[in-house]
């Protein structure tokens, strides 16, 4: 019996180690935004990017530059690929990792907002890295 009870056991954990665990703020910066914005998302990224005819924006000022807040909302529409400024951006590539069919809410200062769990993800983690 015991024996049975420790196979059942190790067959959970290695079929849990098979399943897509989801990726941290952090993994989906590193992923889909770094290679432009830089690692440490300052904007120093971008080299060698096809079609990138500008320095990316500093991420880590994005408060700053709202009184102090970080935007949250027009971050998440502007990643989302709504109207911004009175125009359309394009889909930004490689921002499948923040497509889900699921959806959460967060609070940023006040604001909620509805979102994917992997786009909560990572406006947390860019909320985190906003300068002091």
């Amino acid at each position: 019996m015991r024996l049975l009870a420790m196979m059942i056991v190790t067959l959970t954990v290695v079929s849990a180690c098979g399943r897509d665990q989801p990726k941290t703020g952090a993994a989906l910066f590193a992923d889909n935004c770094a290679v432009c914005h830089g690692a440490d998302g300052r904007g120093g990224g971008g080299a060698g990017v096809e079609g990138l005819s500008k320095t990316p924006p500093d991420l880590t000022q994005l408060a700053v530059q709202n009184g102090g807040v970080f935007p949250a909302r027009a971050i998440s529409i502007s990643l989302e690929s709504y109207a911004v400024d009175g125009h359309r951006v394009p889909r930004l590539a490689g921002m499948a990792d923040l497509q889900s069919d699921e959806t959460q809410r967060v609070r940023f200062d006040g604001d909620r907002l509805r979102t994917t769990p992997p786009m909560a993800a990572l406006l947390v983690y860019l909320d985190q890295i906003q300068a002091q």
